[in-house]
């Protein structure tokens, strides 16, 4: 069960002071993300998740629209992603693998060159969580990660639990960068 970290000064103020696990459930409500069974409790600067998501970028968008509130610092997964052991979804597994990894082999040499930046860390479903920092665009962060300022309109689109639009953008935000 990870715990993942957020700027408790950063992201949305909902009204009424500190979150509540209702109103927490309620922002979920209002961003259409909780037609899932998905219990929220909170515990100081912390908020934990428990329930069942239909798949991994849901998991994501809800673990990024709490941790986005102001108060939380903290929030504890516990979300299970419902999935079904069918042919689909062992032939999608391949799809995720780096490019050319034809065994296990050459899949964890891949995985072994691969160096991260410090500040960056990885969302249940392999996203890339992005701690925005003072001045970036998400133009900038497009360029960083997906070498192609164009992207900037993925990113945006990627995040509607967060950003409504690229004026939102504020340092201290954390966003999903998924793969392409």
């Amino acid at each position: 069960m990870p715990t993942y970290r957020f700027p408790a000064e950063a992201g949305l103020a909902l009204e009424g002071g500190a979150p509540s696990a209702a109103a927490i459930t309620d922002r979920l409500a209002e961003l259409g993300l909780t037609r899932q069974e998905v219990m929220v409790t909170r515990h100081d600067d912390a908020a934990t998740l428990e329930g069942s998501v239909p798949d991994d970028t849901t998991r994501e968008r809800i673990l990024l629209a709490v941790g986005n509130i102001q108060g939380i610092a903290r929030v504890e997964d516990r979300l299970t992603v419902a999935r079904s052991s069918g042919l689909l979804d062992t032939l999608g597994a391949f799809a995720r693998l780096p490019a050319g990894s034809a065994s296990t082999e050459a899949a964890e040499r891949a995985v072994h060159r691969a160096t991260p930046d410090t500040d960056t860390g990885f969302g249940p479903g392999g996203s890339i969580l992005h701690l925005v920092q003072p001045g970036e665009t998400l133009e900038a962060i497009a360029a960083r990660h997906y070498g192609d300022t164009a992207a900037a309109g993925w990113i945006l689109e990627s995040n509607t639990p967060v950003l409504a639009d690229a004026s939102a953008l504020r340092p201290g935000m954390v966003l999903r960068l998924p793969p392409r």
